[in-house]
């Protein structure tokens, strides 16, 4: 019995997992490196709450927001290439200290390479991070493909890396699941008919992720 699809009652072919916010708690890493990468630029610092609310779309653009100490930036503030560089210096040296994986998950992961179903994970953290955490974790082990926010010209909430996995691995889309904590995650699944389970108390800008009406809400993995 896998916890997960016998929650949602889908037994899909080829799972799909975004990482922070779903699989790994990495927001106090990612709150310290902002902080750091703030007070060397001189700049006010973000807190807690914004960078909850800043976190999904990748490195580059949760930078752009703190120096526009705002979601939506208007311009590409002229700091924007060094102040990514010290970003990327200072969360490489933290080295995902206080960085936890989620209750749960490692169980599921495990019971679904038991039972025979792939299972890969697609998210928009640089490449030169994400299989460095899976494997500190032991997570890395499970998962037939890892695609990161600079393997395509396109990254999530484009489904061109959801559609490149169900390829990959000769799936159709119907019997694939994407799962995710962000609109980022449902949007990127909804563009190419996957079907997609959203789970809370991850990192959706402060919203509900209900609220993306994904086929499937879970509290919890």
């Amino acid at each position: 019995m896998i916890p997960l699809l016998n929650t949602i009652g889908f037994e899909p072919k080829l799972v799909l997992f975004d990482l922070d916010g779903t699989l790994l708690d990495s927001l106090p890493d990612l709150y310290c490196a902002s902080v750091s990468m703030a007070e060397a630029l001189n700049i006010s610092a973000p807190s807690l709450l914004q960078v909850e609310h800043w976190v999904g779309n990748g490195a580059a653009a949760l930078v752009q927001r703190i120096l526009a100490n705002q979601f939506t930036p208007q311009t590409l503030d002229p700091k924007f290439e060094p102040a990514l560089d010290l970003f990327m210096d200072f969360y490489h040296q933290l080295g995902s200290q206080q960085t936890k994986l989620y209750g749960g998950v490692e169980l599921l992961l495990q019971s679904l390479q038991k039972n025979g179903v792939k299972q890969g994970v697609i998210t928009n953290k640089p490449s030169r991070f994400t299989r460095p955490l899976l494997s500190k974790f032991g997570i890395l082990e499970y998962f037939d493909l890892v695609y990161c926010g600079d393997t395509f010209t396109e990254k999530k909430p484009h489904p061109m890396p959801l559609l490149k996995a169900a390829k990959q691995m000769g799936i159709d889309l119907e019997q694939c699941l994407m799962v995710g904590d962000s609109s980022n995650d449902i949007n990127a699944a909804k563009a190419c008919g996957m079907p997609c389970v959203g789970v809370r108390g991850g990192y959706n800008h402060g919203l509900d992720i209900a609220l993306c009406q994904p086929d499937w809400v879970v509290d919890h993995l």
